[in-house]
């Protein structure tokens, strides 16, 4: 009497079978269900014969292991190679029996993804502590920004819904940090992506972020092919630091830095909102000027960064250094943040051929 017809979605397949019989959700299947199967048990005697710490580990409460740069890719079979993927870092939670979503800056994005936390809530463990990039993929399968950012800027109840179906995001976790009352950050990154695996469903919201071991080199070309923002390069040994260490490494394909927006020079001729985008960094604590970058913007970015920018005039500059003094240049807070390409540093500290990438809403001027 009844006919369910199901409408297409973002993990919708061509394929004539499925990709797995596993639940989106679960991880499970349907017996595994049936039979009451519990995936966890192998998880919970490996951390006891690994001597995992009892300890509550609270994700609103910890710093987060942050990565160095570097620029020439490697090969080495101590590391292992993660693509890096363009979107916000974020800790996804079971914690005290309910999901949470915290961004790499401690904000609660827990209400603004509905899609992840439902899929958190319906994994079959007590609690545990995933890091992992929250992206939203674009029709090929491949991280898009500019989408992320328009869901994040998503806020009433309703459309937030709405945008989950319309954009929904995925959320790559690629590393393990606690589980049902065990701390795992002191043990190693193999160890953690070893017992992480088998705890992530294989589609879905929720993903396991693969690696490769040892081979830096190959990988790096092929991201590169695929025209990928970069990869992640970490120690197989390296323990999780609350701090930024030289066990992870960022390397992209393109050069690319945060600066902070410090001012913009007025328009020329035909051109609205803007001529450029004047740009700081921050050296010993103090905010240097770091030159400017005029291309890499469409119409609409020029009027909204011109509207955002006015909002937060001042008369000086925030930051010193060869600072330009004509009456031409309007300053304002050193409140936002924006990635730039580049081809290279000069000696006097100003980069070379800049083009804006993006702004990046989900970091402090402080990191820059």
């Amino acid at each position: 009497e009844w006919l369910l017809r199901k409408k297409k979605d973002a993990w919708a397949s061509t394929a004539e079978e499925p990709f797995s019989e596993e639940s989106i959700l679960s991880g499970m299947t349907l017996e595994e269900l049936r039979d009451g199967q519990d995936r966890a048990r192998s998880v919970r005697d490996k951390l006891r014969r690994l001597r995992a710490p009892r300890r509550d580990v609270d994700p609103f409460a910890i710093d987060l292991t942050l990565a160095e740069s570097t620029e020439e890719p490697f090969s080495d079979p101590d590391w292992l190679f993660e693509l890096k993927y363009d979107g916000y870092r974020v800790l996804a939670a079971r914690h005290e029996g309910k999901p949470k979503l915290r961004s790499r800056n401690a904000k609660d994005l827990t209400d603004s993804f509905p899609e992840i936390v439902r899929a958190l809530g319906a994994l079959p463990y007590d609690d545990l502590v995933l890091d992992g990039e929250l992206v939203v993929l674009d029709d090929a399968g491949l991280p898009d920004f500019q989408r992320l950012q328009k869901r994040a800027r998503t806020r009433r109840g309703f459309d937030v819904e709405r945008a989950a179906v319309e954009l929904p995001a995925t959320f790559f976790a690629f590393d393990l940090l606690a589980f049902e009352g065990r701390d795992l950050r002191s043990l190693a990154l193999s160890q953690r992506k070893q017992l992480l695996q088998p705890l992530i469903p294989r589609s879905g919201p929720l993903r396991f972020a693969d690696h490769v071991a040892e081979q830096g080199l190959a990988m790096y070309d092929k991201v590169r092919e695929m025209g990928l923002e970069g990869m992640m390069a970490k120690k197989a040994s390296s323990k999780y630091v609350a701090r930024r260490t030289r066990q992870w490494l960022k390397i992209v394909v393109e050069r690319t830095t945060d600066f902070v927006l410090c001012g913009y020079s007025a328009p020329r001729g035909n051109r609205a909102g803007f001529g450029a985008l004047h740009l700081g960094a921050y050296r010993n604590g103090e905010l240097r000027y770091a030159g400017r970058v005029g291309t890499g913007f469409n119409d609409t970015q020029l009027s909204d960064i011109r509207e955002m920018l006015d909002s937060a005039a001042q008369k000086k500059p925030a930051c010193s250094g060869p600072v330009p003094t004509s009456k031409e240049h309007v300053w304002v807070r050193p409140e936002w943040v924006a990635e730039v390409r580049y081809k290279e540093i000069t000696d006097d500290g100003f980069l070379r051929a800049p083009v804006f990438v993006r702004l990046r809403d989900d970091k402090r001027p402080e990191e820059c």
